[in-house]
């Protein structure tokens, strides 16, 4: 091969890479990603914030934008029916917009409600209603009289309030401020916006300078504060992280989180827990104590009393505890009896389909906890239910063991007093036919004797407020050890020298080693050492630098073995 058709391969080979470079660069255009060569959609692609739209971000945009509001009902219809309407009039609002009726749809409406608008509740008077005139093609569309284009659903549709005509709005600037069908003179005021759906999608104003500046003036003067410290952790702190740092790592539409964030136990949850499974110690020693006792009074004249399994049912017996301190069994009828089997209530209608928990929905069986309760005797305490984990108010106090019942509902307690009003509700007869009690029978109150629930709460708040008030007593304390730690640094035996970072940073004479054993002395309770000493020919007295130190004292030759050392090793080097 020659030197020109060299010359033309390197060449072929150069455009055919400059072509595969702007092919590339159209792809990524085309595929929404800038000029990235990602293959994945980021956050900030995502979520618009990378300037521009990106095609799967458009969603998320005008789901922060809100739905625009001339875009709500159709431009052909009645405001108030959403019906197409006959006889059109329109209800003129203070910013500028109206809203279109049915005549024969607002007319009974303002009658009805005393003259207010259906949408804006401000008043509205039969006689503030203005009559409207759409103009219509062959093909029965309306359409604009001026230039002949048909309404939609992206049309900018006006009306003038002096002669009800209805135009587009890029018609009405064309008019010179006179109506095209009548040429009666209008105003800019007169001009009703009946539809606009670009006008929910401007952008907002962006503040100018002045506007800051003035913004920033009107607020009062503040002083200003440091940032707080880390505040002790929550007690129902768990030893779990909440996951958000590695899940905004892998997806690309939740927000990026760098920190992590511990995850919280369920404050209720470790309630039931602590009430359920206690100290070993005094598992068997405060079994009543973990146990609620209340008194249902019925309108025959008795009192039911009941003794709650806590310990075995937590959350039921709290559910129960709670609807009773709210007072949603008072007046609640016993709405089925059939007899040698139950009697059951707490469904506020009476009707025996409603009535909800005190979390506001269905929750958890806890007939498969281990030692749960069973339908072993008569007067046993359970919930009625729709079906697997659909607990809600309702229970039922059985007339006899039911033990088909066990591992269908959950057993919360039984009666432990009242038994002659259990035979006599077991005596009322029924409606024919039915399983309802021929007269009703109400529950008139519910007393709460005791609640070890409430006796948990009460001991955790001392609890917490204890701890608060050592934390308030011991942060002084702390924030000292913590500048003396900060102050103090270690010598060559390991020991914390108090100062020694001021005494290194004082006169710079001497070397650095006896900077250090300067520093050693001064701990010592001695001068801070510069030079090496000078031994005189005195036995019993060692001067260094006019210091004289007596042989024998404590640490006095261990000091002076350190200080040989050093001198040794400064004449060697």
């Amino acid at each position: 091969m020659d030197r020109s058709n060299l010359d033309l391969c390197h060449h072929i080979a150069k455009c055919k890479r400059t072509c595969i470079s702007f092919v590339h660069q159209i792809l990524s255009v085309k595929r929404g990603h800038g000029n990235s060569n990602k293959l994945y959609i980021t956050h900030a692609e995502h979520s618009g914030e990378a300037g521009g739209q990106h095609s799967a971000s458009s969603g998320y945009k005008k789901k922060q934008e809100g739905l625009n509001p001339g875009a709500i009902t159709p431009f052909d219809c009645c405001a108030l029916t959403f019906q197409p309407f006959e006889t059109p009039v329109c209800a003129r609002n203070t910013d500028g917009t109206g809203a279109v009726f049915e005549l024969t749809s607002i007319i009974p409406w303002l009658k009805q409600h005393k003259n207010v608008h259906p949408t804006t509740n401000q008043p509205l008077e039969p006689s503030d209603l203005i009559h409207l005139h759409y103009h219509r093609n062959a093909d029965n569309q309306m359409h604009d009289p001026v230039s002949f284009k048909p309404f939609s659903e992206h049309s900018h549709i006006v009306a003038l309030a002096t002669t009800g005509n209805v135009y587009l709005a890029e018609s009405l600037k064309n008019m010179g401020g006179r109506d095209a069908i009548d040429d009666s003179p209008f105003k800019k005021s007169d001009v009703i916006t009946l539809q606009n759906p670009h006008g929910a999608m401007e952008p907002p104003k962006v503040p100018t300078v002045t506007d800051k500046t003035k913004i920033i003036a009107k607020k009062p003067h503040t002083n200003v504060t440091t940032a707080k410290g880390k505040g002790p952790d929550p007690y129902n702190v768990s030893p779990f992280s909440s996951g958000l740092p590695g899940a905004s790592l892998t997806s690309t539409s939740l927000d990026p989180h760098t920190a992590t964030t511990p995850a919280m136990f369920d404050e209720e949850e470790l309630m039931f827990d602590a009430i359920q499974n206690p100290v070993k110690a005094k598992k068997e020693k405060d079994l009543g104590k973990r146990r609620a006792y209340v008194r249902v009074v019925t309108s025959l004249g008795g009192s039911l009393n009941l003794e709650l399994y806590c310990e075995k049912a937590p959350k039921t017996c709290y559910n129960f505890l709670m609807l009773a301190r709210q007072g949603k069994y008072n007046d609640v009828i016993f709405h089925r009896l059939i007899p040698n089997f139950m009697i059951q209530t707490g469904d506020p209608t009476g009707t025996g389909s409603g009535g909800e928990s005190f979390w506001g929905t269905p929750f958890r069986d806890e007939y498969d906890f281990k030692g749960a309760a069973k339908h072993e005797d008569r007067g046993t305490l359970a919930m009625a239910n729709k079906g697997k984990d659909t607990n809600s108010s309702q229970w039922y106090i059985t007339f006899r063991a039911t033990p088909h019942l066990d591992n269908k509902h959950t057993v919360f307690g039984k009666l432990v007093g009242g038994e002659d009003v259990l035979d006599a509700l077991e005596q009322i007869p029924t409606k024919p036919g039915t399983d309802r009690p021929s007269k009703p029978v109400k529950i008139t109150e519910v007393f709460i004797h005791a609640d070890p629930f409430e006796d948990y709460k009460q001991r955790l708040a001392k609890k917490l407020a204890h701890q608060a008030q050592e934390s308030a007593l011991l942060a002084p304390s702390a924030a000292k050890h913590k500048r003396t730690i900060a102050d103090e640094s270690g010598n060559w035996f390991g020991e914390a020298i108090k100062g020694a970072a001021a005494n290194t940073r004082g006169e710079g004479s001497g070397s650095g080693l006896a900077q250090v054993l300067g520093s050693t002395l001064s701990g010592l309770g001695r001068t801070q050492l510069r030079e090496p000493p000078h031994r005189t020919s005195h036995p019993k007295n060692e001067k260094w630098d006019g210091e004289i130190f007596q042989a024998g004292e404590p640490h006095v030759d261990t000091v002076f073995a350190v200080i040989s050392l050093h001198h040794v090793l400064r004449t060697e080097c």
